[in-house]
C-alpha cells in the first residue's frame, strides 16, 4: 500500500491527514486548519500528485477523535512500567525502533499534548501528529503496523485509566490545592509517609500511583505527589482528600 492509499484509507475512517517529509517528518503544508477539518478526498489526491514521495501523518486531537501514546526508547524507558496496563489497540512501529499506541477520546474531549509523560513516553494530541504507515523514516525503515493491530483489524480502545492518571499528575487537581495535612502536635504528614503507608505503590511520572486506602482498590486509583510543599492527593474513583488521609490512620489538622 502506498502513502497515498494509506492516506485516503485513513480519512475514510474519519482522521485528519497531512502530507510529511520523509526526511526529518515536517509537514509538506501549512497544517493548522486540518487540526480543526479533515481534507477532502480532492485536497488528499492533490497533495501526492504534487509530492508523490510524501509520508502521511494522523492529525490527533478532536478533528480525529483520537490521542497517541509516543515512545521512543532512545529517550527512556517509561514503557515497561505500562506494559501489562495497556489495552489492545491499534499499534504502529516506528522507523526509529518506537511504538505509536493509538487511543479513542471520547466525543468532543480535548486534550493537550503532554512532552515526557514518563520517561521516552510523549502524548500526542491538540496540535500535534504522528507519522503513520507506511510512510518513510528518516532511517530508511518504514513505519508499519503490528500484526493484527492495524487501524481498523482491531478496535481503538477508550484512552486507559493509567494514562488519563498520569495526565493528572502534569496537572494541579483543584480538590488537592490546600493546606498541608497534619496532625495535632505532630507536625506535618510527609510524602514518605504517605507511601510508606500505602499499597500497590509505582513511580509514575513526577508522582506516584498506589491502591486508595479510602475504598476496596483492585487497580491503582490514588495519585500522590508533592508540589510547592504540598501534599497533593487525589482519588480517581472519587474518594475525598480527607477520608483518604483518615484512611491512613491519622487525624487530622490542616498546616498553613
Amino acid at each position: 500500500m502506498t502513502a497515498r492509499e494509506a492516506a485516503l484509507g485513513y480519512l475514510a475512517a474519519g482522521f485528519s491527514v497531512i502530507p510529511v517529509r520523509r526526511e526529518d517528518k515536517r509537514p509538506l503544508l501549512l497544517w493548522r486548519e486540518y487540526q480543526t477539518r479533515r481534507p477532502t478526498e480532492a485536497e488528499v489526491v492533490t497533495w501526492w500528485k504534487r509530492w508523490p514521495g510524501a509520508g502521511v501523518a494522523i492529525v490527533c486531537g478532536t478533528v480525529s477523535g483520537v490521542a497517541a501514546v509516543d515512545f521512543d526508547p532512545r529517550n527512556g524507558d517509561g514503557v515497561t512500567a505500562l506494559a501489562d496496563r495497556l489495552p489492545m489497540t491499534p499499534t504502529a512501529e516506528t522507523g526509529g525502533g518506537g511504538l505509536h499506541y493509538y487511543f479513542r477520546l471520547t466525543r468532543g474531549e480535548s486534550l493537550s499534548k503532554i512532552p515526557k509523560l514518563l520517561p521516552g513516553l510523549d502524548l500526542q494530541a491538540e496540535a500535534s501528529y504522528v507519522i503513520a504507515p507506511p510512510s518513510l523514516h528518516p532511517s530508511g525503515r518504514r513505519y508499519r503496523w503490528r500484526p493484527g493491530l492495524a487501524l481498523g483489524e482491531v478496535a481503538l480502545a477508550p484512552l486507559p485509566p493509567i494514562i488519563r492518571q498520569l495526565i493528572a499528575l502534569h496537572r494541579t487537581p483543584e480538590p488537592e490545592s490546600r493546606p498541608r495535612p497534619g496532625v495535632p502536635g505532630g507536625g506535618a504528614l510527609t510524602v514518605e509517609e504517605v507511601l510508606s503507608r500505602l499499597r500497590g505503590v509505582r513511580r509514575c511520572g513526577r508522582g506516584w500511583v498506589a491502591l486508595c486506602p479510602g475504598h476496596e482498590d483492585r487497580e491503582p486509583s490514588l495519585s500522590i505527589a508533592e508540589e510547592g510543599g504540598r501534599l497533593l492527593l487525589h482519588c480517581f474513583a472519587g474518594c475525598e482528600f480527607t477520608q483518604i488521609v483518615a484512611a491512613l490512620g491519622r487525624e487530622v489538622t490542616w498546616v498553613a
